[in-house]
């Protein structure tokens, strides 16, 4: 009776577990539906996150139902659509490595899906990066859990000469990391001199006034 018991109680908290994450899923759309102002305001980094795994499914989805026709040069001598397995990572590298790039993509995930519930709404640049990073990991771990391995496609080469092979979420994560390099690097001071609060006039010291000393 115990066992049932106990089975019982566990199955009651995953019915309850699953029936509020499907009413989450229920429920965000109709979120963004009545705040789709603030969302384009403000990116939401979920929204977008999800919006560019959508699209590196679609592109590979599309692929591999026309694997039996590729390569499909697109610009001779250049540009290429293909077909290629890559149990490594970024480029190739790395391939007998299968666990540590799956560990490596759920922690980057976790790490900035809590970030961005500390950044401010009006961190568009950073919410934009955030959104291509998590998108990115997100489309190229589906492939490592589900396949084994990344699905890349894009081919650029120039003669003889191959560049690694890559796809949509390698574009993303890319771009992602661009965005960030450029909002730390380049805006990051203008944002805490914005967000500093202002000096108080009336509390500067004069030609004559003694100099505090630091302590």
């Amino acid at each position: 009776m115990a066992v049932i018991r106990n089975l019982s109680e566990n199955l009651k908290c995953t019915l309850m577990a699953g029936w509020a994450l499907v009413s989450m899923l229920a429920l965000y759309p109709a979120y963004l539906v009545k705040n789709i102002g603030y969302a384009l305001r403000a990116p939401s980094v979920l929204l977008y996150a999800i919006i560019c795994f959508g699209l590196d499914r679609i592109s590979k989805y599309l692929i591999q139902a026309g694997v039996y026709s590729l390569p499909i040069p697109i610009v001779k001598n250049f540009f290429t659509l293909t077909f290629v397995r890559n149990p490594g990572v970024a480029f190739g590298w790395f391939p007998d490595w299968r666990l540590p790039p799956i560990l490596m993509a759920f922690v980057m995930i976790a790490i900035i899906t809590y970030y961005t519930f500390q950044l401010p709404a009006n961190e568009r640049l950073t919410r934009w990066s955030l959104a291509l990073l998590v998108g990115g990991a997100m489309g190229n771990l589906y492939d490592r859990v589900v396949y084994g391995y990344v699905v890349d496609f894009f081919l650029f080469h120039i003669g003889s000469i191959d560049f690694p092979v890559f796809n949509v979420a390698d574009i993303a994560i890319d771009v992602g990391v661009a965005l960030l390099f450029i909002d730390i690097f380049f805006f990051g001071t203008e944002e805490s001199s914005e967000s500093a609060p202002p000096s108080d006039p009336t509390n500067r010291a004069g030609p004559t006034d003694p100099v505090p000393m630091s302590v």
